[in-house]
């Protein structure tokens, strides 16, 4: 196994939830790059995918773009209100700059990633579309996804997608052996060199794609676009799937709410998403029936009530 993803993952730390009860880390599934007996689950890989995932549903602060070979990442931290991780990654040769960077003082500091400093999480975010060239490693992040969006109700097998994740990411870093792998760079310190306040200034990274979240350090002028491609819900699925009470019949004034959708208009994802954890709700202690919809001022958002 290659030195740098050694030196990159970290499998000491404690996993994060849903993954926090779990006995073991290892679990008996392999990457196809892997030994075929089984996987570890990492800390490192676990925060990266669920910071995409976030920033994909706009659920998490962050973002992820592409300039050209390079992906640029801010990856929200933990450490405050305002913190980030800001990485800038080129695919081509494995080079990485990155600072820890705070919205609110302006204050940069080195990025270190060690087994007794920041774990990496960053990093592997901002390696996300060079790892997404992988079939493998991209049909498990939107199973994965998919899980996560639904609460996971199969934990068992969201478990054993993420070790598969783990074990594709490891196996691939600086490994010229397998058929996809991904460059990386990494001194043997763990300090990453800064950027700059002048190259944060010039716009230099500023994405020229966004593939998950909304850039406010990288780009600052205007929120570029979230270009990610998904299926259209079909009308003939969707309606009358997600009735909670079938034996509720609806008066006139019920009716003359319920809207009519038009053979153009698309279902947006986050209405399916409503509408799956309402029904899976029903009948169970605490049913989920307020829903708190946000976005700017004169997008729909508004306070739903089944």
């Amino acid at each position: 196994m290659p030195t740098i993803a050694s030196k990159l993952m970290n499998f000491s730390r404690s996993l994060p939830a849903p993954f926090d009860k779990l006995a073991n880390k290892k679990v008996k599934v392999s990457s196809k790059y892997g030994d075929k007996t089984e996987a570890t689950l990492n800390v490192t890989t676990i925060k990266a995918v669920h910071a995409y995932i976030n920033c994909l549903n706009g659920t998490g602060k962050g973002a992820l773009g592409i300039i050209d070979s390079r992906s640029v990442a801010e990856y929200k931290s933990a450490a405050g209100p305002e913190a980030y991780h800001l990485i800038v990654y080129d695919s081509a040769n494995g080079n990485i700059i990155a600072t820890v960077y705070d919205k609110n003082t302006e204050a940069f500091e080195t990025y270190t990633v060690s087994h007794k400093a920041r774990d990496g999480s960053a990093i592997v975010f901002a390696m996300i579309p060079a790892l997404m060239d992988d079939e493998e490693f991209s049909d498990l992040i939107a199973s994965y996804r998919e899980a996560m969006n639904d609460g996971y109700p199969d934990l068992n097998a969201a478990t054993k997608d993420m070790a598969i994740l783990c074990d594709n990411v490891y196996r691939r870093i600086d490994n010229d052996t397998c058929d996809s792998p991904v460059k990386l760079r990494l001194e043997a310190s763990g300090n990453i060199m800064r950027i700059s306040p002048t190259q944060l200034d010039s716009g230099l990274f500023t994405p020229k794609k966004v593939l998950a979240g909304e850039f406010t350090v990288f780009a600052q002028d205007a929120i570029a676009p979230v270009l990610i491609p998904a299926s259209a819900v079909g009308h003939d699925d969707f309606t009358g799937k997600y009735v909670l009470d079938p034996s509720r019949t609806l008066n006139h004034r019920e009716l003359s709410l319920v809207p009519i959708l038009e053979p153009w208009y698309i279902l947006p994802s986050q209405i399916i998403s409503v509408c799956k954890h309402a029904l899976a709700s029903t009948g169970k202690h605490a049913q989920m029936r307020n829903f708190l919809l946000r976005g700017p001022a004169g997008t729909g958002s508004a306070l739903v009530r089944a």
